[in-house]
């Protein structure tokens, strides 16, 4: 529910301040009728409708005060977890299929990339081993760019966002190794994504050093698993 006022906030907004004008449109006509009609029934029905208007009124007061209360002072940035995650059993289950199989490859394949000691040595490691160790769930998982690549100018972000009763998901940045605020790449998305493109982020202009990737995906009922952080440098 708070995510339905978050995002339709301003149609609510504006549907509430329509039913006030016309509740003042129908106060302004009672008050007219009974002061023009010499009828004492007529005023009395007059009386009547005026003071049914001022309690609808005041009904839609008291409404949009309660939404905006709501929208305003309770709904976060993003959801907060609640302390029943259904989706923890879930992180359990896939570690013993990707802690063993990563490893595997990984190890095999030493011998043969060490060949380029090259630059392109550090990036091979990280696009290749880079996504599968950090991501606990692989529902939440960003794949690329992979942990301590370094951006420059436009990049695709990828990875896959697909939970059980997926709602939507979104990809933020921020600067730095800990970063104090969190910037939104794009909007949120409603339409799961499984190793496909997550959004584009243009890096130019950013200052050179750390910065870090989040990808959260939320469930209908308002929870999510942890989000999955990629530390990647900035090169201008």
């Amino acid at each position: 529910m708070l995510t339905v006022i978050r995002a339709y906030w301003t149609w609510i907004a504006a549907v509430g301040l329509l039913a006030l004008l016309a509740c003042l449109r129908e106060i302004y006509r009672a008050q007219r009728s009974r002061v023009q009609t010499i009828f004492g029934l007529e005023r009395e029905l007059a009386a009547t409708r005026e003071a049914r208007a001022r309690l609808t009124m005041l009904a839609i007061l008291v409404l949009l005060a309660a939404l905006a209360l709501l929208r305003y002072g309770i709904v976060p940035s993003y959801p907060l977890p609640p302390l029943l995650q259904p989706t923890a059993t879930q992180i359990f289950i896939p570690l013993p299929t990707s802690t063993p199989v990563t490893p595997t490859p990984t190890r095999t394949r030493i011998p043969t990339r060490p060949r380029p000691t090259s630059v392109q040595v550090s990036e091979t490691p990280t696009s290749t081993a880079g996504p599968a160790p950090p991501c606990s769930q692989p529902g939440v998982c960003i794949t690329f760019p992979a942990p301590g690549q370094v951006v420059t100018g436009q990049i695709t972000i990828r990875g896959t966002a697909s939970i059980d009763a997926f709602q939507f998901y979104k990809v933020e940045y921020g600067l730095g190794e800990e970063p104090q605020q969190w910037h939104s790449i794009g909007d949120m998305q409603r339409t799961p994504v499984v190793s496909g493109v997550l959004g584009e982020w243009n890096t130019s202009g950013f200052p050179a050093g750390a910065v870090r990737l989040r990808l959260t995906v939320v469930d209908t009922s308002g929870n999510f698993p942890p989000p999955h952080e990629v530390r990647v440098v900035a090169q201008p």
